[in-house]
């Protein structure tokens, strides 16, 4: 048996490219796969690192003749090829490659570890086939979703297992990446030069191979560094930096006269502090004002993010002009002092800045101050107190919460509804909502939320989710229910069984759980079952794998009664509490 010798090797990036594209991802596996034939090297086995490798790990394995093999037919004396997809930043990062080879290792020793593409040089695998540029999808959506069902975060004692119509998908997908590689070879046929798509970065990718293979010489991934982040002001920042009231009351009506013109034609955001300041499709305002000589000095962004980028800004700055004009002649009626305007236009971003500066001197600020509406002026800044308003009701809920469905669904709408109107409003209370999560021990409700929303396709909830996570480190849901050891649980049951649930209701029976192979597509289902034995429901499929894994490392399941709903039948009516001990 050869024995693997853990040194400082170095990750061995094959090629360089400007972008991801199907037939060059085939031409560097055909590479690699070619490499190991001359060396006359070859593993015992395939093992998909990911879900989202998988059609690689075919490709693999049919040019080399080698199986792909999971956990249940796996030895550790086994040479097992690691094959990663691609670096992305949601579910395939560097720690979930970390995690998952340090795991693999200690049962498979012998494992060699290859990515596909990330946009950096990494240094926590073996093999790196495509450094690009620029990373972006290249499989089809109908796989990607798929392959988001079969995907799991690493954890002690899981066994990766694929659906039938995954491993259909991913024979299908594969097939589409040689196809494109096939068109390309033919069009090259009517080139008269051949563009070099491929840039070579390691000039001797034998000799990483053979030691890999031959010596045992492989990279063992060590902590991920984390980036520093930007931390946010501890204290929000007033933009209107003024103690002069009627300045400040002038100025107002100004930003919000502007703010109405442009209501009707874009979802419009007036910022007011440093908390309000976040970008959404639309309009951004953002003033700084402060005193000058009596007056006020107003320098305005007017940040506008939009897909139809050039369109929508030349509406926008025909707005803006036509609004100042309309203040020169029903407000100021008189010559005063103007704005001066620029732009700046980022097409790569999708946005548009537009610069207002405008001195108003003290003469203009009496004649705003002296002809503001005040009831309307009272009705749009009341709008705005509410957000605040809102925010403290949100915190008081959390911190009085009671499970049942009504009121999980009622905390989950009032996050999303602050998220949507002021995510930085949120990011800076975020402190202390991790504070009420951890004494309240609630963090088995951002879990409920995750497995409802992981895959929804709302940048809201996707957004909303991410930072709830970050609370706590987790990069994603997966990662959230690897780590995590209580869950709540709705039970996944049907009408036949309503006799059974009366029957536990009114007896208050005790309930418990047991792994059986019900389903075919999933090799673990954990039913419900009464004290008296009578079947009640599953647990979802993704939660477990999560506690079929805890349970097979050497974790005690418990199940007790979370909310049963004694009086209506529906997917909310009964929910379970599990810990993994």
């Amino acid at each position: 048996m050869r024995v693997m010798q853990v040194k400082s090797a170095v990750t061995s990036v094959f090629f360089e490219a400007e972008e991801l594209r199907q037939e060059l991802v085939v031409d560097a596996l055909l590479f690699f796969a070619e490499k190991l034939k001359k060396l006359s090297l070859k593993p015992d086995a395939i093992y998909p690192g990911d879900s989202f490798a998988l059609p690689f790990a075919m490709f693999l394995s049919n040019k080399l003749s080698v199986p792909i093999k999971t956990e249940k037919f796996l030895s550790g004396k086994e040479t097992v090829l690691v094959v990663f997809s691609y670096l992305s930043g949601s579910e395939v990062t560097e720690e979930y490659i970390r995690e998952k080879v340090v795991l693999l290792r200690k049962k498979y020793p012998l494992s060699p570890t290859l990515i596909v593409a990330s946009s950096k040089s990494l240094s926590i695998v073996d093999f790196q086939l495509l450094k690009v540029r620029n990373l972006e999808r290249v499989n089809s959506y109908r796989f990607l979703m798929e392959a988001k069902k079969n995907f799991f975060y690493p954890i002690e004692g899981e066994f990766t297992h694929y659906t039938s119509t995954f491993w259909e998908l991913s024979k299908q997908e594969i097939k589409a990446f040689e196809r494109a590689k096939r068109i390309r070879d033919n069009a090259k046929k009517y080139l008269r030069e051949e563009k070099q798509e491929l840039k070579i970065l390691d000039t001797e990718p034998e000799l990483a191979i053979w030691e890999r293979f031959c010596k045992g010489l492989l990279v063992y991934p060590g902590k991920v560094e984390e980036e520093s982040k930007e931390e946010l002001p501890l204290k929000p920042e007033k933009l209107i930096q003024v103690d002069d009231k009627r300045i400040t009351s002038a100025v107002t009506s100004l930003l919000e006269y502007i703010s109405q013109s442009l209501e009707y034609y874009f979802p419009v955001q007036l910022a007011y502090s440093s908390l309000e300041i976040a970008e959404h499709e639309g309009i951004l305002m953002i003033p700084r004002v402060s005193e000058v000589m009596g007056g006020a000095d107003l320098r305005l962004e007017i940040v506008l993010k939009s897909g139809r980028l050039e369109t929508n800004f030349k509406k926008l700055l025909s707005l803006v002009k036509d609004t100042i004009r309309a203040l020169f002649t029903e407000i100021f009626e008189k010559e005063v002092f103007r704005p001066s305007i620029d732009s700046v236009i980022d097409k790569e971003l999708s946005k548009a800045t537009l610069y207002l500066n405008w001195f108003l001197d003290r003469e203009m600020i009496e004649i705003l101050y002296r002809k503001i509406n005040r009831r309307w002026l009272l009705s749009r800044l009341l709008y705005r107190k509410r957000l605040k308003s809102s925010l403290k009701e949100l915190l008081k809920n959390l911190r009085e919460f009671e499970f049942t469905p009504e009121n999980l669904e009622h905390l989950f709408a009032s996050l999303e509804s602050l998220w949507k109107r002021s995510p930085a409003l949120l990011k800076f209370y975020g402190r202390e909502i991790k504070g009420i999560l951890d004494k309240r021990e609630l963090w088995s409700i951002v879990g409920v939320y995750g497995i409802k929303v992981w895959n929804s396709r709302s940048k809201v909830k996707g957004e909303l989710l991410s930072f709830l996570l970050s609370l706590k480190g987790y990069e994603n849901i997966h990662q959230f229910l690897a780590k995590e050891n209580r869950y709540f649980v709705p039970v996944v049951t049907k009408r036949i069984y309503r006799p059974n649930w009366e029957r536990v209701i009114r007896g208050g029976l005790e309930i418990s759980l047991k792994a059986e192979p019900l389903n075919p597509e999933s090799p673990v289902t954990y039913v419900l079952l009464s004290q008296e034995g009578h079947f009640l429901g599953t647990i979802p499929e993704i939660v477990s794998h999560y506690i079929a894994a805890k349970e097979s490392s050497g974790k005690k399941i418990e199940c007790k009664k979370l909310y049963f709903d004694p009086d209506v039948f529906s997917e909310n009516s009964y929910w379970v509490e599990v810990r993994c001990l």
